[in-house]
């Protein structure tokens, strides 16, 4: 079975237990409670999102095109990426990858429902548009 991991990242990093330390405590016990066990724990302190040039989240993308990971739990999409399209692509890789992300947050969970019924509405108005060009 391939792993489960975690992946952590906050830009702002303040005195005393980090965000992205707090973030690895609530994942593990999302994960607890579906039954899963973290393997490793990826983490990107005091690093933006804007960019996907982050070490440990190019490590994870690394693991995942080897087949090491099966699943990757995060809290919510803006862990992976504050850009849109590039959190788009990032999905995308961990796809072909045979990978799984799931959100551990309800907030993260709901914004990628959000997120895929605005895609859908792109889409759709796509198709409509290339029926009208046609």
């Amino acid at each position: 079975m391939r792993n489960v991991v975690a992946y952590c990242r906050s830009a702002w990093e303040p005195q005393g237990p980090s965000a992205v330390r707090r973030q690895a405590r609530a994942i593990r016990q999302y994960a607890k409670g579906k039954g899963l066990t973290i393997q490793s724990i990826y983490m990107d302190p005091g690093v933006s999102g804007s960019s996907l040039d982050r070490p440990d989240l190019q490590r994870l993308i690394a693991d995942c095109h080897a087949g090491k990971i099966g699943t990757i739990i995060t809290q919510d999409p803006e862990r992976l990426s504050r850009d849109t399209s590039e959190l788009l692509a990032l999905l995308h890789i961990f796809q072909k990858a045979g990978v799984r992300v799931e959100f551990g947050t309800p907030e993260g969970r709901t914004r990628l429902a959000s997120l895929k019924v605005y895609l859908a509405a792109l889409l759709e108005l796509a198709e409509s548009k290339a029926v009208i060009d046609a």
